[in-house]
């Protein structure tokens, strides 16, 4: 009894001991770290701060740039800190959140622009001694604010349809946004002092020529036939040339061809001058398949059930495939308010407009051909293709180039003015002496 009793005072000995140990421990480590910094509803702790610094320090010397005063460099950083809190409350309270797939995604393209599949990239990290679980939570972190940032700040930035104009018209726009145009010519030669009968020889020339273009014969045959250019034996080919470098009397006319297009006859002091635009390049160049498509839609309601829905889509069908109008029936019958008013014409559309089980429709109907009734998300449809084009829509890409750039320029100067407030409005407790 005595040996259980002097066993169990032992071990209850060991227990407080340990106890004990573990209390001192625990608030030796709770005295590492501490608030040093109160943001409206939020903190920030002296090890967040630390973390940032050392971060920024290791960058620096990385970089070979000069450290600034210890104390100065920790005031910056609190700061951004404090402006980071303040933007990560608002995403909270908006419930802006950053989805798995989206972050793993980013994430993939960081690694791939550092030539490396995600694997190695952890390594590399864990090689530097990052965590991989601390950059992914830094880029989420990222995101957030950006995203924060972008709405906050992209609904006080107004870009006008002249703004955007004047930039694409400005040097630097040209060079930004430069398309290159590959351009052939022939020229049909006319002495400035020709007569009326010499001048209306030139252009009968010149419009048989466009004849024969347009019926299919070689531009480069007839430009070593009838061309009095310079380039006349090189096909007419004035080479790869921007905007900039055109002839300023082509360089309107080029920029209103389609690729594979030919001019009418230009008029200068050389002659009458016929270009053909024999293909185009650059960044913002682009050709895209474009579909034009009507459509009968019905939907079904608290008054019309799943089957009598079904039902009636079949009886439209019936009409049409005998021979009634399809824009009168899409008129009468179609719950599509953007097109019903239109015959049903949901105008010309590139691929992705609409929802996957109309495409498939869509890219499955040939020309003038009247599908069977099929279901999407959005109820029972009829569908008709009226015509397919491959269209150049380069222009729409250099005004969407222009307009990115203008709000990008806007952005950074009404981001540092839209921070600022957003400090001045937040309730800010700083603990730390710096």
């Amino acid at each position: 009894m005595k040996q259980s009793i002097s066993k169990n005072i032992f071990n209850k000995s060991i227990l407080l001991g340990v106890i004990l140990f573990s209390s001192s421990v625990f608030s030796q480590i709770q005295l590492l770290d501490k608030v040093i910094a109160v943001v409206d509803s939020g903190i920030i702790m002296e090890s967040q701060l630390n973390d940032r610094v050392q971060s920024i320090v290791f960058r620096l010397r990385q970089n070979g740039t000069e450290l600034p005063p210890k104390k100065e460099l920790e005031k910056q950083v609190l700061e951004r800190l404090i402006v980071e809190e303040i933007q990560l409350q608002m995403a909270e309270r908006a419930g802006i959140k950053i989805s798995d797939a989206e972050l793993n995604s980013t994430i993939s393209r960081i690694a791939s622009q550092n030539q490396m599949n995600l694997e190695d990239f952890k390594e590399s990290l864990e090689s530097n001694d990052e965590s991989y679980r601390g950059f992914r939570e830094s880029i989420e972190r990222e995101m957030i604010i950006s995203r924060v940032q972008r709405a906050r700040v992209g609904r006080n930035i107004q870009i006008s349809e002249q703004e955007i104009e004047n930039f694409l018209n400005s040097e630097e726009g040209r060079s930004k946004l430069a398309e290159q145009y590959d351009v052939q010519q022939i020229l049909i030669s006319l002495k400035g002092d020709a007569s009326d009968q010499s001048k209306l020889e030139a252009e009968k020339k010149a419009e048989d020529i466009i004849v024969k273009l347009n019926n299919g014969e070689s531009f480069e045959k007839l430009a070593a036939t009838y061309s009095a250019g310079q380039n006349a034996l090189e096909g007419g080919s004035l080479g790869w040339r921007k905007e900039s470098e055109l002839p300023s009397l082509f360089a309107e006319t080029v920029k209103g061809l389609k690729e594979g297009e030919i001019s009418s006859p230009i008029r200068s002091g050389a002659g009458l001058h016929i270009l053909k635009l024999k293909g185009k390049k650059g960044n913002t160049v682009k050709y895209e398949d474009q579909t034009l498509v009507r459509h009968i839609l019905v939907q079904p309601s608290e008054i019309r059930s799943e089957s009598q829905t079904e039902l009636l889509i079949n009886e439209i069908h019936q009409k049409l495939e005998e021979g009634e109008d399809f824009k009168i029936l899409a008129r009468q019958y179609s719950e599509d308010p953007g097109s019903k008013m239109n015959g049903g014409e949901l105008g010309w559309a590139p691929m992705g407009t609409f929802t996957s089980q109309f495409e498939k429709v869509m890219n499955e109907s040939k020309l003038n051909e009247v599908s069977k009734p099929f279901k999407s998300q959005f109820g029972w449809h009829i569908l008709e293709v009226l015509d397919r084009r491959n269209e150049d829509v380069s222009e729409e890409q250099r005004k969407d180039g222009a307009f990115r750039i203008i709000f990008d320029r806007k952005f950074e100067q009404e981001l540092e003015r839209t921070l600022i407030e957003m400090r001045a409005e937040a309730f800010v407790d700083i603990k730390l002496d710096l």
